[in-house]
């Protein structure tokens, strides 16, 4: 009776240790996966703030674009380059608080941030896009306006 409640013992004590393996597996197991999300998180964020910057760059450029022809443009064309630049500068401003999105988004709240800013900055590439082609039709149309 003894050796049986010793050997039931010991496949009782066999049975908790190799439970608590299995659970120390799992948690590594789920502690791998956070660090891939985690990971993962980090790097499509600091991919999107990229393209931001890139675009906020393009847009820098072009309003200094335009300030160098409105200084040898008509008054007309004064006031559509003021009016593009303000264009510039909204659009800019978008882009912007899609990046303090970025940097406040956390693990939890990134499928919809990215989701969010991802819509944003589509948006914003196609009004660049038109904007990009509205000042070339613009500048095409004005006689007054000289390229040197």
């Amino acid at each position: 009776m003894k050796n049986q409640l010793i050997a039931l013992a010991g496949a009782f004590t066999l049975g908790l240790v190799l439970n608590s393996c299995d659970e120390k597996k799992a948690d590594n197991k789920n502690e791998n996966e956070i660090v891939e999300v985690r990971v993962d998180f980090e790097s499509e964020r600091n991919e999107m703030r990229q393209e931001i910057r890139e675009l906020e760059s393009e847009i820098d450029n072009e309003i200094a674009r335009l300030e160098a022809k409105r200084e040898k443009a008509s008054a007309q064309m004064k006031t559509k380059i003021d009016e593009m630049q303000a264009e510039l500068r909204d659009e800019k401003s978008d882009l912007e608080k899609a990046e303090d999105d970025l940097a406040k988004a956390t693990e939890n709240t990134w499928d919809d941030v990215k989701t969010s800013v991802n819509k944003s900055t589509r948006d914003i590439e196609k009004n660049w896009q038109d904007f990009k082609n509205s000042v070339d039709e613009a500048f095409d149309g004005d006689n007054s306006y000289s390229n040197n």
